[in-house]
């Protein structure tokens, strides 16, 4: 229970009983009833072709590492997926070592944090370009300045990373996970890595415009200006999985460029439900399969190891030869015992005896 996050959980609850009062719940349902299946649709592609996009961007990294396993791959990504949907601000996303072998564990930690790192650079490039709508044309120039200045820095990032491991070094915490892996980050290709990242934080800037003009007309300027305000809303770690904060923000700043509320709030949810949920449902899917999966094995083992010719009905010593003036038949009672030893793969098969009161006086 000390494990829940609490305060986060009732920020969530706190902005959502907010938006409920602020927002008729009428205006969400009639947004919800005139809903237009194209834009729909097209959105739902665009929501594939992101999940195609970042499943091939880490798996690329992952390759780099030498961890060129698919479905390894798939795993770790979907794994933090289902993290991600519990946390606040998804930062459960970065947890996608913990679906590794533990030798790979420290450095899938490390390209986790690589892969994050260009998300976070592709949301500050389109936060520079939406600066030629909500701000002054110098400030839009000054903006686009110091994403050039940037640059450097983004190819830098491997190197980054890797420091930040030595000095992980130093914490009494985290020394023994990542003093393998220290300074030893894979060579990885920035600007092929970068542009993903870029494509794919516009491909889901792309989904969400799609989404808004499922419920109300707006242009993709709109979209352009306020989409990346409203994730860095949903980021901040104050709320689970920016539930509620990510609402309030579309809420707040579509409403300047004439979008109704109800809009705003719908395409926010069903943004969360196929941008979130869905993977996260995938990613917890995947891993309660691959248990039940496990569990059987292990059951078909056990039985596969009992010998087919083993019969549990064993006879049961003469006693009369013991005692010859015993003129009584024990009864016997066979109890099979399947033992499984840690250091060998077959079982132990024990069988006791259990004798009637008279013949153990005997």
């Amino acid at each position: 229970m000390r494990s829940i996050p609490w305060k986060q959980a009732s920020m969530s609850l706190g902005v959502f009983a907010v938006i409920v009062w602020r927002v008729p719940l009428t205006g969400v349902r009639a947004a919800f009833r005139n809903m237009g299946m194209g834009g729909l649709s097209l959105a739902i592609i665009c929501f594939l072709a992101l999940l195609a996009l970042r499943a091939y961007k880490w798996h690329g990294l992952m390759a780099a590492a030498g961890n060129g396993h698919l479905r390894r791959s798939l795993r770790a990504l979907f794994g933090g997926f289902a993290l991600g949907l519990i946390t606040p601000g998804r930062l459960g996303e970065l947890a996608r070592c913990v679906f590794v072998r533990h030798e790979e564990r420290a450095q899938v930690a490390l390209l986790t944090f690589l892969d994050r790192l260009l998300d976070f650079w592709a949301l500050l490039t389109l936060t520079a370009l939406s600066l030629f709508w909500v701000a002054s044309r110098p400030v839009a120039v000054v903006g686009v300045i110091l994403w050039l200045v940037l640059l450097p820095v983004v190819m830098k990032f491997p190197a980054l990373v890797s420091h930040l491991a030595k000095l992980a070094r130093k914490s009494r915490h985290l020394r023994g996970h990542f003093s393998e892996v220290a300074g030893d980050m894979p060579q990885v290709a920035m600007p092929r890595f970068a542009i993903l990242a870029v494509c794919a934080m516009g491909m889901e800037m792309t989904s969400f415009f799609f989404l808004l003009r499922a419920f109300s007309y707006a242009g993709f300027a709109t979209v352009v200006a306020t989409y990346p305000y409203i994730v860095l809303a949903g980021d901040l770690p104050i709320s689970i999985s920016g539930v509620g904060v990510r609402e309030g923000a579309a809420a707040l700043l579509l409403s300047p460029y004439s979008v109704p509320t109800g809009a705003a709030v719908g395409a926010s949810l069903m943004w969360f439900v196929f941008a979130v949920l869905v993977p996260a449902a995938l990613g917890a899917f995947w891993l309660v399969a691959e248990r039940v999966g496990s569990w059987r094995r292990r059951s078909n083992t056990l039985r596969a190891n009992v010998h087919p010719a083993w019969n549990p009905v064993l006879p049961c010593p003469d006693v009369t030869t013991l005692c010859p003036d015993l003129a009584i038949t024990p009864r016997c009672e066979v109890e099979r015992v399947n033992v499984r030893e840690p250091s060998q793969s077959k079982a132990c098969v024990g069988v006791s005896f259990t004798l009637s009161s008279e013949v153990r006086e005997s």
